[in-house]
C-alpha cells in the first residue's frame, strides 16, 4: 500500500473515530510504515504505537537496573540526579502501563477499546514527551562529562 492510499484510509478512520490527525501520529509514531496486513487498521496502528513507546522503555529499564548494561552506557548513569530519578519513574510508570494495558488489547479487542487506547497513548506520549527528552538530555549530558572522552584516560591504544 502506499502512503496515499494509507493516508487516505487513516483519514476515514480519524472521521469515524476521531482520532489525531495523520500528520500528529506519523509524525510521532511513523504510523505510515504499517502495511496494513492484519486486516485490522486500528490494531496496527496501535501496535505500531506501543512499538515505540516499549522502544523507550526498554532504555528507561536498563537506566534503572543497569546490571545487563555496557561498561560504556554504565558511565552514563554515574551523574544521575535525584530529579533525573523522578523525571524517570513518571515516565517509565506512564509507559509501564501503557505496555501492560496493551497486552490485554492483543488477546480482545473491539474498535472502540483500540481507539481509546490510541487516543491514551497519544495523551501520554505528548504529556511526557518534555519529561523524555530530559532523560535523552541527561544522557548525553552524562555522556559529554564521562572521563573516556577525556583523550589523555585513553590508553588501551596508545
Amino acid at each position: 500500500m502506499n502512503l496515499l492510499d494509507f493516508k487516505n484510509d487513516y483519514l476515514k478512520l480519524q472521521k469515524k473515530h476521531s482520532l489525531p490527525s495523520f500528520e500528529d501520529m506519523n509524525s510521532a509514531f511513523d504510523i505510515g510504515k504499517i502495511k496494513r496486513d492484519s486486516g485490522n487498521f486500528l490494531r496496527d496502528i496501535r501496535r505500531v504505537m506501543v512499538e515505540k513507546v516499549a522502544h523507550y522503555l526498554r532504555l528507561m529499564e536498563i537506566i534503572i537496573n543497569p546490571s545487563q548494561a555496557s561498561p560504556t552506557f554504565l558511565l552514563l548513569l554515574k551523574e544521575i540526579t535525584s530529579a533525573d530519578k523522578k523525571v524517570l519513574d513518571s515516565v517509565f510508570s506512564s509507559f509501564m502501563e501503557i505496555e501492560l494495558s496493551s497486552y490485554k488489547l492483543d488477546v480482545v479487542s473491539n474498535d472502540k477499546d483500540e481507539t481509546e487506547f490510541i487516543l491514551k497513548i497519544f495523551g501520554v506520549w505528548n504529556e511526557k514527551l518534555q519529561d523524555l527528552l530530559k532523560l535523552l538530555g541527561m544522557l548525553e549530558r552524562n555522556w559529554k562529562q564521562a572521563p573516556i572522552l577525556k583523550k589523555d584516560t585513553r590508553n588501551y591504544f596508545n
